[in-house]
Order: structure tokens, then C-alpha cells, then sequence
């Protein structure tokens, strides 16, 4: 007679070797390329200047300044006082209490995320803990490599989007207030309580509105003089003559610009590196037609965020017509991917963002014939030079250059087909009848 075993608690489930292989071998590379650092000389020096009584967004007081890297401050001025601590320690022993912090914000996102949106234990799953430490080129490892403030931007995001799950609606949103204090761009997760529940949760949202627009006051009222001076570096790239929308309009895209190949690989960047490629090999075959014309990257660029966001929106409408099966943090996991898709400047260390919804569809759709190829997709580095043996050579770069975006689309496109899947249930029930 057979007797059914009793189910082993997860706490208690054996860590496999390779786990602490991929674990150990993650932290040490972390330590390994956290000696540089180069972003967070950005905020150190901006906190320097800022002491002194100097312009923190000014380059040139920067050359009597002891900070490794020559780079200025280019975010709003309340977000400087971050760093101001840091600038009581010499630059050698500031920038290892930061890379002490990064690695600690590291550990603190995977608790978040095996928590809240992955619901298992990390250090069981190698998949998961390989994707985490080396997954899209190394997201992570670039973030601990540049220093960038966008960690902190990263936690305290995801604090907010667990809050959310959680029902605390004015922690999620002050969070994300938070979150969006420096980059901005966090802010498009204030359409979270909107779309991510079955039906709206507007007070989240109401909240949300109201930290976002007290927080984003607090600079020009209690930092009038580096406001300006922020709005003043805000628009030095833009022409003269033009309206103030312009001019940041201009400016931003101008520094979009100097961002080219695998430093961004944006949907923007994507068409803007693949258009000349396919228009001049189709010229070099047809004898100089096939040049893509002027703004043609930018349309393409809108035409596929339009699509996406409407390609989203219709699979959600459509998932919500099951509330018995309607899982938030799906959706909010899916709105990450979407958020990597459409915005225009996506470093290697922003795909960080994409890292739990990648590792979250792998193992919800274990048995999709896809899965093997967006596991291959997220391991395979994109900085490789080589080149493959195609008939169009430059598209071969174009590949490798844009592999964590492709990753991401892969991804999306499974959190569609879960979206449309019928539950275990309904699909018995469909194949018995």
C-alpha cells in the first residue's frame, strides 16, 4: 500500500551546488568590477560643489575637484542631497560605502522579487539565480560596474509596486514619488493601480498624483537657485529661439544622440541602427535607392510604441474578463516589459527593470515551445564583436547590439499568450466537451 509523501517545506529545500556557484561567482564579479564606478562620481562631485557654494551642474569646477571621472550632476537638485554624506569620506572610501550599498540594494530587489511577484526560494532555482547575476548582457553587473543612481531608483520602485500588492495605496504612492524623484521616468507606473487590478484602484492612484506633484514641487521651492540652473543645463542643447517645450524636447534628444550600438538599446536606437542598414544594402543592390529618409527612425520609433501599448491594453482588456484567474502582479510585471519597450534610452544597466518579468515567465510557462529560446536570449552576452557568416554583415552587429531588447520582446509576447491562456480548469473542460 502506497502512502502519499508529505510535501517538504520550502524552507527546507535542499540549495543546489550550482546555486552557490552561480551565487559566489556573481558576488565576486560584483566586487570585481564595482572598482569603477564612474557614475557615482556624477553625484559626489555635484554634492562637492554643491558645499562649496558653486554651480553643481557646472563641468568646469570640476578639474579641482579629487573625484575620479569628470562628470556633472544632471538630475533635479533635491536628489543631490543623497550624496551630500558621502562627500564627509575621501572619494577612494565614499565610492566602496556606495559599492557596499549597491551590492546590499542587489540583495534587497531579489528578496523583493522572490517574494512578492516570484513566490519561491531563490536559492533553489539556478535558472533564476543565473538570469539574476549574468541574465540581459549582465544588467545587474553593469549596474554595480557604473555606480549609476538608478539602483535606488530600482528599489524603491519595486517597494512601491509590492506596497501596491500589499493595499498600502499611500506607501505605493510616496514610493514611487520617490523612485521618479531623479530619472522621471518611474512615473509611468502611476498607471499601476489602473490597469494592474481588476477593477481600478483609484485612491492608489490619487495618492500617487498627489506625492509625485508635492515631491517634484519641493525643488524649485526650496532650491529656486539650482532649479534654474538645472533648467538651464536641461536646455543647453537645444536651439535658440524655440519654445521651452522645444527646447527640453531638443536637448533630450540631442543627448540621445551620443548614445550609440550596445550603450542603447532602445527601440529607438533600434530602428535608428537597423534603417540605414537594410536602406543601404537594398541601395547597394538597386543601385542607390532604399535610403531611409529624414525623421523615418523617430516614426517607425512612435508607430511601434503606439502599437505596443495598444497590443497591451487590448490583451488586458481581455484578461480581465476572467476576474476569477486575474493576477496583479502579472500585470504589473508585464507593464515592466512594456515600460523597457517604449522608452527611447535604455541602458545596459536600466534592463535591470525586465530581470524579474523574464525570470517570472520562464517558470509560469515552463512548458511553451518559446521558453528555450528567451532562456538562450537572456544568457547570451551582446557586446560580442564576432561576426556571423550572414548576407547582410551589419544586421549580424544590429542582432548582438539589440539582444536584451529582443529578450524583452520575447518576453512580452509570452505575458500575452498568458494572458489569452485559458485557466487548467476551462481547458479540461473545452478538450472534454
Amino acid at each position: 500500500m502506497m502512502h502519499a509523501q508529505t510535501p517538504i517545506p520550502a524552507t527546507k529545500l535542499r540549495v543546489p551546488r550550482s546555486a552557490w556557484l552561480i551565487l559566489g561567482s556573481g558576488l565576486l564579479l560584483s566586487v570585481w568590477v564595482g572598482r569603477y564606478m564612474w557614475d557615482f562620481a556624477a553625484g559626489y562631485n555635484g554634492a562637492l560643489l554643491l558645499r562649496a557654494g558653486l554651480n553643481p551642474y557646472s563641468l568646469q569646477p570640476l578639474l579641482n575637484y579629487p573625484a575620479g571621472h569628470v562628470i556633472a550632476w544632471v538630475y533635479p537638485p533635491l536628489g543631490l542631497r543623497l550624496f551630500l554624506p558621502f562627500t564627509l569620506l575621501p572619494y577612494a572610501a565614499a565610492i566602496n560605502v556606495w559599492l557596499g550599498l549597491e551590492l546590499l540594494g542587489a540583495a534587497l530587489l531579489a528578496w523583493i522579487w522572490a517574494r512578492h511577484f516570484w513566490k519561491f526560494n531563490l536559492l533553489t532555482q539556478p535558472a533564476a539565480m543565473l538570469i539574476l547575476c549574468f541574465g540581459l548582457n549582465g544588467a545587474l553587473l553593469w549596474q554595480l560596474t557604473t555606480g549609476n543612481v538608478g539602483m535606488v531608483e530600482e528599489v524603491l520602485l519595486w517597494l512601491a509596486l509590492a506596497a501596491l500588492l500589499q493595499g498600502s495605496d499611500f506607501r505605493f504612492g510616496g514610493l514611487l514619488a520617490l523612485a521618479a524623484l531623479l530619472k522621471v521616468l518611474p512615473a509611468f507606473f502611476l498607471i499601476a493601480p489602473l490597469v494592474a487590478f481588476a477593477q481600478p484602484r483609484w485612491r492608489a492612484f490619487g495618492w500617487g498624483v498627489a506625492c509625485l506633484a508635492g515631491v517634484f514641487a519641493l525643488n524649485p521651492i526650496l532650491f529656486p537657485a539650482e532649479w534654474q540652473q538645472f533648467r538651464s543645463m536641461s536646455t543647453g542643447g537645444a536651439a535658440a529661439g524655440a519654445s521651452a517645450w522645444q527646447q527640453v524636447l531638443d536637448a533630450n534628444l540631442f543627448q540621445y544622440e551620443r548614445d550609440t550600438g550596445a550603450d542603447n538599446t532602445s527601440a529607438l536606437f533600434f530602428w535608428r541602427a537597423a534603417l540605414p542598414a537594410v536602406g543601404g544594402w537594398v541601395a547597394e543592390k538597386t543601385g542607390g535607392f532604399g535610403q531611409p529618409g529624414p525623421y523615418s527612425d523617430e516614426l517607425l520609433y512612435l508607430l511601434g510604441c503606439i502599437l505596443i501599448a495598444a497590443v497591451s491594453l487590448f490583451h488586458l482588456w481581455r484578461y480581465r474578463q476572467r476576474p476569477a484567474t486575474f493576477e496583479p502582479r502579472l500585470v504589473m510585471l508585464c507593464l515592466c516589459l512594456v515600460f523597457a519597450l517604449l522608452v527611447p534610452r535604455l541602458k545596459p544597466y536600466s534592463l535591470v527593470i525586465a530581470i524579474a518579468p523574464v525570470v517570472y515567465i520562464l517558470y509560469r510557462r515552463q512548458d511553451a515551445a518559446q521558453i528555450g529560446l528567451l532562456l538562450a536570449l537572456a544568457l547570451i552576452p551582446h557586446y560580442s564583436e564576432s561576426a556571423l557568416p550572414l548576407p547582410i554583415a551589419r544586421l549580424a552587429k544590429i542582432a548582438f547590439d539589440f539582444l536584451p531588447l529582443i529578450t524583452v520582446f520575447a518576453a512580452w509576447l509570452l505575458f500575452l499568450a498568458e494572458m489569452r491562456a485559458k485557466p487548467p480548469a476551462l481547458a479540461t473542460a473545452s478538450r472534454t466537451d
